[in-house]
């Protein structure tokens, strides 16, 4: 092959799980172009290029159809942008693209020549394994109607296109690839984006009172979540939170995140779970402590200075705030889902139940363990996911396709 391998890299929000492996590659002597619908405020150190859909999906669109409609106009989008590439004389050798929202839809039609790797992180079944777990606290997100059904498996539509048309498909955990059709599971190639281990790190904070939230001498609590819902067990967890304040004077949580719903049906989404907590529990301001959304030096200084960690998916897309969290050697509180065990081995404080006082006592008891725990969590990480060994992997794959 003449000249740099070349990689067309899209995401519809910048950098997505993506970042690491863009500056891997373009370190590594590939010419990198991403496209994106959220263009970065500073230079990443290769091309961005952006789309925008020319409008809304339509709400006369049948409801079965909408998230076609929508992920359609981001096709669209995008392959007006490739569109002015390919007439600029730029031709990829392979295409990345996750295949969540539809930007890749299009890609093999602007780029025929070159390879399409999908990255394909989730499948909708009905019931999902994330609703049928939450039916048993909140049976009001289960609609075992027919039209639930037929909803369900229409958002795979846009889905299933995109992965038709892929030489290649990602997937990041064996949780996540056992929720699609044996069809397509049987060609995942499943490996995790990968955690940076040397920044997430066990060490001192350099800001022990969190910006003057806590005193120097607290015990500190730290739940973070991109959204406080209950798919991250953030309701039961808040009704714990009474009960481990109480225990010690010394304790305040912090919960970094920010106040909307990310996940789930509409019964979950249109309540505001962190104004519900705060109006009917008992809660000393000045030891539970909001955040809001950190910047990634922010969040490595909380984990540093947390003296136990709580995370508490329910089986679903597990967050890398865990995986981080166990690099940076913290005290884990977790719950017993599949996405968890996949990750935590057999050495953590699982819980069997997500309710209030089992997530209470855990947390209690994390506070006071000694053991080596924290280190072997770390260790696992280390050696099942360090950042510099995924990006390889990956960058493997990809060569495959020149």
């Amino acid at each position: 092959m003449a000249g740099a391998p070349s990689i067309l890299i899209i995401h519809d929000h910048f950098p997505g799980q993506f970042g690491a492996l863009a500056l891997h590659l373009a370190a590594n002597g590939w010419d990198v172009t991403f496209a994106t619908r959220t263009m970065p405020v500073i230079n990443p150190g290769y091309r961005v290029v952006s789309f925008t859909p020319h409008r809304g999906p339509s709400s006369k669109t049948h409801p079965y159809a909408q998230p076609m409609d929508r992920a359609v106009l981001t096709g669209q989008a995008f392959a007006r942008t490739g569109i002015a590439l390919r007439n600029e004389g730029y031709r990829p050798h392979v295409i990345v693209c996750h295949s969540g929202w539809g930007a890749g839809l299009f890609a093999k039609d602007i780029f025929p020549e070159a390879r399409l790797v999908s990255y394909a992180e989730w499948w909708y079944n009905s019931p999902g394994a994330d609703i049928a777990f939450l039916a048993g606290s909140y049976p009001d997100v289960i609609d075992s109607g027919p039209d639930a059904r037929m909803m369900e498996r229409a958002r795979n539509a846009h889905l299933a296109l995109d992965l038709s048309s892929a030489d290649a498909c990602l997937c990041p955990t064996h949780f996540q690839a056992a929720q699609f059709p044996a069809s397509i599971k049987r060609d995942l190639i499943v490996g995790h984006d990968g955690i940076d281990t040397s920044f997430f790190s066990p060490g001192p904070p350099e800001d022990p009172t969190l910006g003057g939230r806590v005193p120097d001498d607290a015990r500190v609590v730290t739940f973070a979540t991109r959204g406080m819902e209950p798919h991250r067990g953030f309701p039961e967890f808040m009704k714990a939170v009474p009960s481990i304040i109480a225990a010690d004077r010394r304790i305040h949580v912090v919960i970094a995140g920010q106040n909307k719903v990310v996940y789930g049906p509409r019964s979950i989404r249109v309540r505001d779970w962190k104004a519900e907590a705060l109006s009917t529990l008992n809660l000393d301001p000045a030891r539970v402590v909001f955040t809001g959304a950190l910047r990634v030096n922010e969040y490595r200084n909380l984990l540093r200075r947390s003296d136990a960690h709580v995370y508490l998916t329910v089986p679903f897309v597990l967050s890398w705030s865990m995986l981080e969290a166990m690099s940076a050697a913290r005290r884990l509180v977790l719950s017993d889902t599949s996405p968890v065990r996949e990750f935590a081995g057999t050495g953590q404080a699982i819980l069997s139940a997500i309710s209030p006082p089992s997530i209470a006592d855990a947390v209690l008891e994390a506070l006071d363990d000694v053991s080596d725990r924290s280190q072997r969590a770390r260790d696992l990480i280390k050696d099942r996911i360090p950042l510099h060994d995924c990006l390889s992997f990956r960058q493997e794959v990809l060569s495959q396709f020149l």
